[in-house]
């Protein structure tokens, strides 16, 4: 490889970096042989069986290896490790604003909606749990964002397909970046060249023998490879370089504006350079002894046999001794005894159970935690929680990396959708409805927000210790009795959880139409008034603080005046033995049957109460 091709991104490499890129990424996955090769001993051990490359049906396992009695505890340990930081842990990003005013305020909450819907429409979290388990397995696990059709695309990358120079990458942060993948070739022509015959021809005309022998086996299947690329800028302000290449063309070639599109999360950092340790590689020496182990004890047991002794001269007919269960065996003499010698030394075992629980010791993850067990004694939800944060502190470090992939993967979504402008829109969830979400709405300069993480589980997951934890908060005083279902969010009460917190979700809905449109919507008999006044008096206070403007201020004050009202009139007395006419009109909003309205009671707006 030339020197000057490892600098593919100048302006002069424009229509053949196809060329130098190749050549770059082949020179570099020469030199990192040894990578591939503890990447597959890795994979091995995890999926308990020899692996002979990444490709499909590379893995296939022989009948042997099914045949085999197998203790994984590597498997034991990532599973139990990605169930309790990562499958457990769903860290909601939050974005706060710095002295903003209402208007700032507003829009930081719609970008937070705008991340929380990507994260929902994309299964950012389901991806979140592979990316772990491959930093686990692998030592460093990658999430890509990208733009699709008018929205974010969200996907995890298989460590495999990622390189970079061990180089330029010692101090952790690469300049260059490449992603090599297999690709079908109808599917690229559909996405790169659908009215450009000259390129979908270059397309047609692409090799498909690829440089990695575990994929040479698929005949069936017409792929290409295809390699994506990126340049940092070397300093602020200076553009970097995105290219996506074939054999022989290049289908994307455009200038990069800040760093890479990879969320990187790594189990635990190496001494130096780009790549992580994994915990598949911390357990690799005492996985390794285990299965020797397993295999002498399984073929010890298969090739000792007993053995029937019986003296010399004893008058014992040798037909009688068999495998019957009531056999009966006729003697004189010495009785026969049947010797079966021990198979395996009992040190043997020990040993093994030893290193069982050695790799338990490692890693930190509890046995009782690991078979789904809580020790015995541990009954109050108090003891439960106390428990739980003393297991919680040995993977703190890794706690706070995976907080920090999400806040990553966050920055990633908000830069792929201002890249992509503002034709982007997602699906939000809301309160009983999804809300439709355009980045034109939105644009916030990145040093107008700072974004920080909420950890969901900090409430316990068990019922009990849900229930344990909202009376602990009630007691205090932290939280109302009635914000508990609200809070504790239990997916089988979620109709009962929708009906008693109607009330307030009506009392929210209207201030917020008061401050978003600046439209009054006046209060109904029906409302909780007294919740109304705690509510909309908070909404209020926290207006004046934002700098909303007065008009809004004064309907807000409006509403409120009518709360008071409505809280002042004594409730209707009806007659005695009266009863209620089904024909009877309704009264008009905001009007109590048989008082009269308050003074200067504006009409409700047209077409009812706000959808």
């Amino acid at each position: 490889m030339a020197v000057d091709d490892a600098r593919w991104w100048l302006p002069s490499f424009e229509g053949r970096r196809h060329e130098c890129v190749t050549r770059v990424v082949r020179q570099i996955r020469q030199a990192q042989e040894y990578r591939k090769i503890a990447d597959l001993r890795h994979a091995s051990l995890y999926s308990n069986r020899p692996i002979q490359g990444f490709g499909l049906g590379t893995s296939r396992r022989s009948v042997e290896a099914d045949s085999r009695i197998t203790i994984n505890v590597v498997r034991t340990m990532v599973g139990s490790a990605t169930a309790k930081i990562a499958a457990k842990n769903k860290p909601k990003p939050t974005f706060l604003t710095e002295g903003g005013d209402a208007e700032l305020r507003d829009k930081a909450e719609t970008l937070e909606k705008f991340v929380a819907g990507v994260f929902y429409e994309e299964k950012v979290y389901a991806n979140l749990c592979k990316v772990f388990r491959d930093a686990c397995i692998y030592g460093t696990g990658f999430l890509l964002a990208y733009s699709g059709d008018s929205k974010v695309c969200v996907e995890r990358v298989r460590p495999v397909e990622i390189v970079v120079d061990d180089l330029e990458s010692i101090d952790g942060d690469p300049p260059n970046i490449y992603r090599r993948k297999y690709v079908d070739r109808r599917v690229l022509t559909h996405t790169w060249a659908k009215d450009d015959e000259e390129l979908a021809g270059k397309i047609t005309d692409a090799a498909s023998d690829t440089e990695d022998l575990e994929y040479s086996y698929q005949t069936s299947a017409d792929q290409i490879l295809v390699t994506e690329s990126w340049h940092v800028g070397e300093a602020d302000g200076v553009m970097g370089r995105h290219c996506i290449t074939i054999d022989g063309a290049d289908l994307l070639d455009e200038e990069w504006e800040g760093p890479h599109p990879f969320a990187v999360l790594r189990w635990t950092d190496d001494v130096e350079g780009f790549f992580g340790v994994g915990l598949v590689e911390e357990l690799r020496g005492i996985q390794e002894e285990i299965n020797k182990l397993v295999q002498q004890i399984q073929r010890g047991h298969h090739l000792i046999a007993g053995h029937w002794l019986v003296e010399q001269g004893a008058k014992v007919q040798s037909q009688h001794i068999n495998n019957d269960l009531a056999a009966i065996v006729r003697y004189t003499g010495t009785a026969p005894r049947y010797e079966a010698p021990q198979a395996i030394n009992p040190a043997v075992y020990q040993h093994l159970w030893d290193l069982y629980a050695k790799a338990f010791e490692v890693t930190g993850i509890s046995q009782l935690n690991a078979t789904g067990q809580k020790p015995a004694g541990l009954d109050s939800g108090v003891a439960q929680r106390t428990y739980q944060d003393i297991q919680t502190e040995r993977f703190l470090e890794v706690g706070q990396a995976f907080e920090e992939l999400v806040i990553d993967t966050a920055r990633q979504v908000i830069r792929c959708a201002k890249r992509a402008g503002g034709s982007t829109k997602v699906r939000a969830p809301g309160k009983g409805k999804l809300d439709v979400i355009r980045w034109s709405d939105i644009k916030l300069k990145e040093d107008m927000y700072a974004i920080r993480v909420h950890p969901t589980s900090m409430i316990p997951s068990s019922p009990a210790g849900k229930q344990a934890w909202a009376q602990d908060m009630i007691n205090s005083g932290a939280i109302p009795p009635e914000d508990v279902l609200d809070i504790l969010d239990y997916p089988d009460t979620e109709q009962y959880q929708r009906r008693k917190n109607a009330a307030r979700l009506v009392i929210e809905r209207n201030v917020e139409w008061i401050l978003k449109r600046g439209e009054f919507v006046s209060p109904e008999p029906a409302d909780d008034h007294k919740l109304a006044m705690r509510i909309v008096t908070e909404a209020y206070h926290c207006a004046r603080l934002d700098g909303v403007s007065e008009d809004k201020l004064e309907l807000l004050r409006r509403y409120l005046a009518y709360t008071v009202d409505f809280l002042s009139r004594p409730p209707p007395q009806p007659s005695p033995g009266a009863l209620p006419m089904p024909d009877a009109p309704m009264p008009p909003q905001g009007q109590v049957a048989g008082a009269p309205p308050p003074p200067d009671m504006p009409m409700p707006p047209q077409g009812g109460m706000p959808s």
